[in-house]
């Protein structure tokens, strides 16, 4: 499975209202580009970095095709093979672990 994600600001140091801010700010950007999401499924990072799951797709050109869209609306992302959570990835996939968010 491939995970895109949408990077948002960093975490690093802030208390739980200071983050909530944080992920506030990504979703407003969103919607003033026309993106509403039915959820907002925040996933942890080692870096402490504000990461939103846009999706999973089996097939890794379908998630590089949404990164392709959501980074011409102004939006970093990235991929990822697994998540916290979910066990990891075969060895055979080509995405990046779930401990860093590095395009791919």
């Amino acid at each position: 499975m491939h995970h895109l994600l949408i990077k948002g600001g960093s975490y690093r140091g802030l208390d739980f209202d200071e983050r909530e801010r944080v992920r506030e700010e990504l979703r407003v950007r969103l919607e003033a580009r026309g993106i509403r999401f039915v959820e907002y499924p925040w996933v942890w990072d080692e870096d402490d970095q504000c990461l939103l799951l846009a999706g999973s797709y089996e097939d890794l050109e379908d998630a590089r095709w949404w990164t392709k869209a959501l980074e011409s609306a102004g939006f970093e992302t990235c991929i990822r093979a697994t998540i916290p959570g979910e066990p990891p990835a075969p060895s055979k996939q080509t995405s990046t672990s779930h401990r860093s968010c590095r395009p791919i």
